[in-house]
């Protein structure tokens, strides 16, 4: 049977949880490598002058060890989420209906610089100084007076001129900003309406009994789950037998990767290095599989607790991890959990007191042996097999640049810098629908301003848009202006750009640049 997506009722609800996903992704990866940055300039700075300092060498080093132990104890708190899944899923409020409605943008207009009026000329400042007396009765000297009185008149004229044109552009440009924002609230404002309608007539289709319409809430409640790691993937596939009363999940496990290989970090005085304290493979293992039955046993719990009007008896889930398949090398999506559970199962549980491994064992669940080898278990009964299919993923490789809406577009472009460690702060939209950005390269030695501008074409761009940049980056005293676009540049952008302080980014480097963050995109339809 074929999948059924879901793209009316919960897909403003699947793009608001990519873009929280991918700015607490972005915000992490940016903060990382910022902190890094500033660590290796202190670190050499503490360096050179600790070295002919013995109690100068003694803080250092202190210092050192001091920040071995704030990376120890990061370590210690990423390990402490994975180990608490199933009590922050039960600290959580319940997701029911309710919690699927959006509410339109109050995003406030930000017109940047266009805010600012043009300064206008002083004519005060072109005023030249009378003459004395004596030589205001010299005809050569008042002759030369008034030359000079007549070409400042002229330079203010003309400085004044440009001026005034410099003001009407600024303020036609605010006008069309302003209007493509009042344009975009109305867009965005009527896309909620017609998600919350699909909301109400969900809930009316509900009641009813619709099998689609039940899983299709069972699903996007369980998508919306909150207090979930930020690094775990989004997707659920659900079904709901009326006849059973059962909901058939399928649910996107996270990978053996979100387990940390290191479980310390340890600062050695005689290197001036620090050393990486593996976690023991076992333990790894151990704590991995600890994590895909906490998931497991959440998901299941939220879908109890959100069904206030009596529709499950049980839940059959299947927990599914996609990797590569070492025998084959092929990609593939290994089921490691399957278990079903009753409600009367979890009745007088206390699920943040319990081991989760023994917990599902004993629930007659299977669980892999060896997950992170992605040792397969047979699934249960299959969504597919059931009739009122929905299916909701937070997969972002999905997404056409092309076609994104332009301020999740913004939003993307910006978080790609932040990643990159740039501090990044959006000034404004252009009438392309791109955007321009200031950022920040924190860097002590080769960092400053830069400007980075977005152009969201098909067509080639343009050898003027290029000299454009060049312009605001010497507007601003930039050291570095960058130009990204979706499409391509040709010869002459090149030719110009060459040994000028701009970096010009087309289509093809521009997704490889967001998959090398983590970040999606692609070109064109999948």
């Amino acid at each position: 049977m074929a999948r059924r997506h879901s793209g009316g009722a919960l897909s403003l609800l699947v793009e608001a949880h990519r873009r929280n996903q991918r700015q607490q992704l972005a915000q992490l990866r940016a903060w990382e490598a910022a902190q890094r940055q500033h660590e290796k300039a202190q670190r050499a700075a503490q360096r050179a002058a600790a070295g002919a300092n013995k109690a100068a060498m003694a803080a250092y080093q202190s210092a050192r060890e001091t920040e071995a132990a704030r990376h120890t104890a990061d370590l210690e708190r990423r390990v402490g989420v994975l180990q608490t899944i199933l009590a922050a899923g039960a600290a959580a409020p319940p997701v029911q209906l309710a919690n699927l409605r959006v509410a339109p943008p109050t995003v406030p207009f930000t017109p940047g610089p266009l805010a600012t009026p043009i300064r206008m000329p002083d004519s005060a400042r072109y005023q030249v100084p009378p003459l004395p007396a004596l030589q205001a009765l010299n005809p050569a000297a008042r002759r030369r007076h008034d030359e000079d009185a007549a070409r400042a008149r002229s330079r203010f004229e003309h400085d004044w001129h440009l001026a005034q044109a410099a003001e009407t552009e600024r303020v036609r440009r605010l006008e069309e900003l302003r209007q493509q924002h009042f344009a975009w609230v109305q867009e965005q404002t009527q896309r909620a309406a017609t998600h919350n309608a699909h909301i109400d007539a969900l809930a009316q289709r509900m009641q009813a009994g619709h099998p689609d319409a039940i899983a299709e809430y069972f699903a996007g409640v369980l998508y919306a789950g909150q207090g979930w790691p930020a690094q775990f993937p989004r997707h659920v596939t659900a079904a709901w037998d009326a006849d059973a009363r059962q909901l058939v999940v399928d649910w996107q496990l996270p990978p053996f990767t979100v387990i940390p290989e290191v479980t310390r970090i340890r600062y050695v005085k005689s290197n001036d290095e620090y050393k990486e304290i593996a976690f023991p493979a076992g333990q790894r293992a151990s704590l991995y599989r600890d994590v895909l039955c906490q998931s497991s046993l959440r998901v299941i719990a939220d879908a109890f607790r959100a069904d206030v009007h009596g529709y499950l008896d049980s839940v059959a889930f299947n927990g599914y991890v996609s990797g590569s398949d070492p025998a084959s090398g092929l990609d593939v999506d290994c089921c490691l959990v399957t278990v079903t559970i009753g409600r009367n199962d979890l009745h007088g549980m206390q699920l943040t007191r319990v081991n989760a491994v023994d917990c599902l064992t004993a629930l007659r669940g299977q669980v892999s042996a060896r997950p992170e080898r992605l040792t397969a278990v047979r699934p249960g009964r299959r969504p597919e097999s059931v009739a009122g299919v929905s299916d909701v993923s937070s997969d972002g490789d999905d997404i056409d640049l092309h076609a994104m809406d332009p301020v999740d577009f913004e939003e993307l472009v910006a978080q790609l810098f932040r990643a990159r460690g740039l501090d990044v702060k959006t000034t404004a939209r252009s009438g392309d629908e791109g955007v321009d950005v200031l950022a920040e390269d924190p860097d002590p030695i080769t960092g400053g301003l830069i400007v980075i501008q977005v152009k969201r074409y098909r067509a080639t761009v343009s050898p003027n848009v290029v000299r454009e940049l060049f312009g605001v980056v010497q507007h601003h005293g930039a050291t570095k202006g960058i130009l990204v676009t979706t499409s391509s540049f040709g010869p002459g952008s090149h030719e110009f750009a060459r040994d000028k302080p701009l970096k010009l980014i087309a289509g093809q480097e521009l997704v490889g640049l967001l998959a090398e963050c983590g970040l999606p995109g692609r070109l064109g339809p999948a």
